[in-house]
């Protein structure tokens, strides 16, 4: 299911220049583009007067021309310019509008909510990453396209005993797990999957602080080892489509000593250390991981009645089982039915103008799975 009303990261908020750029989220297309002010605005990406791409066009006056006739749209999606086809080129039709997107610049990366909610109904943005602003962390991100669906790629993050047999470097590592839940609510979970050792104990010193946020698709993973920095892998899963997934990865090693788990004092890492730590995620383990996700069937979240689970699948059907709920509350596109209206017809996503403002759209919105709802979220304060 692909879930509306939720903010999924559509970028690097460092990579966006002076040009448009197109993104595919949730099976439509989006433009990003930076105001005169450098703010960043995203709009649907397909004109309503002959449905050319916004993203082929060019930034102006501090909003985005359409390449094909030349109109212009602000960064509220309204169109300010019609230069040739009306007698009055400067006060276009109410209906000469794209759907506007809210967006959040966090983290370094660029979030969209994609929904209808309001700003005082819908969530925030998670704080999953506090030590990012500090100051006292290398930090490394890392963006890879895979042809998974985003909950799988959600489900493998919060798995803790695939490492053992995918990963080259866990296979010498004790097999087993241990989990203790830490925390559990309708949209995030926090849980410690605790290492054993060589005898089969387990403790705080060793394993991973493992989270998910509905909010954002976010996985937090903290790995704690004995006498070696910790490392705090940070995964946001966008859908490009229901089977294809824009990872936005971040990668947060200590510069000075910290805290472990168990009350122990860790030293920190260098810079060469996190380097070494990007470059192996990158090239190697995130391959690993795909090499076998490619594989796995059916393409998107299997019933728990198709799969023999066991106790250490517990926080990954946790992160399946409230995606899936927070699409039922909140929506969920009928992905075959967008298909079939691919190439005959425009769809969008809601945004709140459509909320708020109901009538006067040219692009009517995407289908959505019979029996998902739209419930109001609480705002965060």
């Amino acid at each position: 299911m692909l879930l509306i009303n939720n903010w999924y990261v559509a970028g690097v908020a460092a990579e966006l220049g002076d040009d448009p750029e197109r993104v595919t989220m949730l099976g439509c297309d989006f433009v990003l583009f930076r105001d005169a002010d450098a703010r960043i605005h995203c709009l649907s990406d397909l004109c309503v007067h002959r449905g050319a791409s916004l993203s082929v066009g060019e930034c102006k006056n501090g909003g985005i021309m359409c390449p094909q006739h030349g109109w212009e749209f602000s960064g509220d999606g309204r169109c300010r310019l019609i230069p040739a086809g009306t007698k009055t080129p400067t006060e276009p039709p109410k209906r000469a509008r794209v759907p506007a997107y809210p967006v959040a610049e966090k983290y370094g990366l660029i979030f969209v909510f994609l929904g209808d909610l309001g700003e005082d109904a819908r969530p925030a943005v998670p704080d999953i990453m506090p030590e990012w602003d500090s100051g006292d962390w290398h930090k490394g991100v890392i963006t890879r396209r895979k042809d998974i669906n985003y909950l799988r790629m959600a489900e493998n993050y919060n798995d803790p005993c695939h490492v053992h047999y995918i990963h080259e470097f866990a296979k010498w590592l004790p097999k087993g797990v241990t989990i203790i839940d830490h925390e559990l609510t309708d949209r995030y979970v926090r849980a410690w999957h605790a290492a054993w050792d060589a005898q089969g104990n387990f403790g705080e010193s060793s394993g991973l602080m493992m989270e998910y946020d509905v909010i954002s698709c976010v996985s937090r993973n903290t790995n704690y080892q004995p006498e070696y920095p910790s490392q705090i892998v940070t995964a946001y899963v966008t859908p490009i489509d229901a089977r294809n997934t824009q990872i936005h990865m971040v990668i947060l090693m200590p510069k000075g000593e910290t805290t472990s788990l168990d009350g122990s004092t860790v030293r920190g890492a260098t810079a060469e250390e996190h380097e070494m730590m990007v470059n192996m995620t990158r090239d190697t383990v995130m391959d690993e991981d795909y090499a076998v996700l490619q594989t796995t069937r059916p393409r998107q979240a299997a019933s728990t009645t198709e799969e023999l689970l066991v106790d250490t699948d517990r926080t990954l059907v946790q992160v399946r089982q409230m995606t899936l709920d927070y699409g039922q509350k909140h929506g969920g596109i009928d992905t075959a039915a967008l298909s079939e209206l691919e190439d005959t017809h425009i769809r969008v996503i809601p945004c709140p103008g459509h909320k708020s403002d109901p009538k006067n759209w040219v692009h009517k919105t995407v289908p959505l799975l019979h029996g998902t709802g739209r419930g109001k979220l609480q705002a965060a304060s």
